[in-house]
């Protein structure tokens, strides 16, 4: 952290990001190590928030109670890739919100090429007058996700960006929710 702030030239970063546990499945004891020492830095005042990447509703779970234990921080936010196959992850989601964490969904249109091509999502991009990106990521904020995305290109940012200016309806979102799902 010290090398990085020097780098940077700043006192501290916004936020520091445990990339996700060690192991697919439980948080193992370097997990909690490194989460202990976050929580040093964050109250040494060199982060502001902590959060937590590529994490299963389980191992989020078992972090809250881990956070508790080592005198830190539970995470402000959660950083996952998100499929629609699973379910937009909701389970994760959810927990987010009973704790107050912001859930940030990263690889939205990557990860789901081929639910973003289903005849539903054309159906409602078609019907707004927008593109399958915008859908999407309306779609993400409507149910509580920060959509995470990345471009180079101005026209690209642009409009992905227009996602904020329309709604979704009940029944769309209910619709991109069943998107991939069985049965």
């Amino acid at each position: 952290m010290d090398s990085s702030l020097q780098h940077l030239g700043t006192p501290y970063v916004d936020s520091f990001l445990l990339h996700g546990p060690s192991a697919g499945t439980g948080i193992s004891d370097d997990d909690r190590e490194v989460w202990r020492a976050m929580g040093e830095l964050q109250r040494a005042g060199k982060t502001r928030l902590l959060g937590v990447s590529n994490v299963s509703v389980e191992q989020l779970g078992l972090l809250i109670d881990v956070a508790g234990a080592v005198g830190a921080a539970k995470p402000s936010f959660v950083q996952n890739r998100c499929y629609a196959r699973t379910g937009w992850d909701r389970e994760v989601r959810a927990l987010c919100r009973a704790h107050g964490m912001a859930y940030q969904g990263f690889s939205l249109l990557t990860a789901n090429r081929t639910e973003i091509a289903s005849p539903e999502l054309g159906s409602i991009a078609r019907r707004t007058g927008r593109t399958l990106s915008q859908v999407v990521f309306r779609f993400a904020m409507q149910v509580g996700m920060i959509p995470l995305t990345g471009t180079s290109s101005p026209a690209h940012m642009r409009e992905d960006l227009a996602c904020f200016e329309f709604d979704l309806s009940p029944a769309d979102i209910a619709s991109i929710e069943r998107v991939g799902q069985p049965g």
